[in-house]
C-alpha cells in the first residue's frame, strides 16, 4: 500500500512539473502588455504623459523607448519613472505599473503614444479630451 501512495505522489509531482514548464512557456510567449493613458500635462518645460501598463503578473518585461506621434512628426521620450528604459522589470501581483513619461515641450496635440518593447510596439491613441 505504501508503494501505491509513493507511486501516486511521484506521478502527481511529474504532472505538476510539466504544468509549471507549460506555464513558463506561456509567460514567455503570452499576451503582450497593454497601455492606458490617464492624462497628459503640456507645460512650458516638458510634456508629461501619465499612464499605466498592464501585463502578466510574475513575469518580466522591458521598455526600450517611448515616442509621441504628432501631426507632422514624432518626439522621443527623455525620461521615464516607474521603470527604467532598457532594463528588465518584474510585473507585480496585480500586473499594473504606473508610469510617468517625459518628453520635450510640445505645442501640438499628440495623437499616439508608442512604447517599444521586447515583444513589439505597444500603442495607445491619445483622446482629444485627455
Amino acid at each position: 500500500m505504501k508503494r501505491l501512495y509513493f507511486l501516486i505522489i511521484m506521478v502527481a509531482m511529474m504532472v505538476a512539473g510539466a504544468m509549471e514548464s507549460h506555464a513558463q512557456v506561456l509567460a514567455a510567449t503570452g499576451r503582450p502588455m497593454s497601455l492606458k493613458i490617464d492624462s497628459i500635462s503640456q507645460r512650458a518645460d516638458l510634456t508629461r504623459v501619465y499612464c499605466r501598463i498592464i501585463g502578466k503578473p510574475h513575469t518580466s518585461d522591458r521598455i526600450d523607448a517611448a515616442t509621441l506621434e504628432l501631426k507632422g512628426g514624432k518626439v522621443k521620450a527623455t525620461d521615464i519613472d516607474g521603470v527604467d528604459f532598457k532594463r528588465y522589470f518584474q510585473w507585480e501581483d496585480d500586473g499594473v505599473i504606473v508610469l510617468e513619461i517625459d518628453f520635450p515641450p510640445i505645442k501640438k496635440q499628440p495623437r499616439w503614444l508608442t512604447l517599444k518593447t521586447l515583444r513589439g510596439d505597444v500603442s495607445q491613441e491619445v483622446k482629444s479630451d485627455e
